[in-house]
């Protein structure tokens, strides 16, 4: 079974998105902080998706703090973000994250990074 950690501040959408995961063989742990997501990722995890906006800091910032741990310097992160300016998609690219999923996340979408990914 597959580790995944799913951080977002809204908990409608978290619910959502963990409706979607029942699809796959994933074990789904859930943070709605950015600092939830940095306790919980230190544990092997195989995925990871992080909202964009966070109370506490932003999903690029959990992400580079991420990308400076050994354990997830190749760990898939995934953006999910309700906005596509060029500003937030540059500063996902530049944190280390793999992609991007807008919401509201469709469950093709969903399943075409899983499967490109575990």
């Amino acid at each position: 079974m597959h580790k995944v950690l799913i951080a977002d501040d809204d908990f409608i959408s978290l619910e959502v998105l963990k409706a979607m995961f029942a699809n796959f063989d994933v074990e789904i742990l859930t943070a709605m902080t950015g600092q939830e997501a940095l306790s919980l990722a230190e544990q092997k995890l195989e995925l990871i998706f992080l909202d964009y906006e966070m109370p506490d800091m932003s999903g690029a910032d959990v992400c580079r703090q991420l990308r400076q741990t050994e354990m997830h310097q190749r760990t898939p992160i995934i953006a999910i973000t309700s906005h596509q300016s060029a500003s937030e998609m540059s500063a996902c690219r530049e944190a280390g994250m793999d992609a991007t999923l807008h919401k509201p996340v469709s469950p093709e979408a969903l399943s075409e990074l899983m499967s490109g990914y575990l």
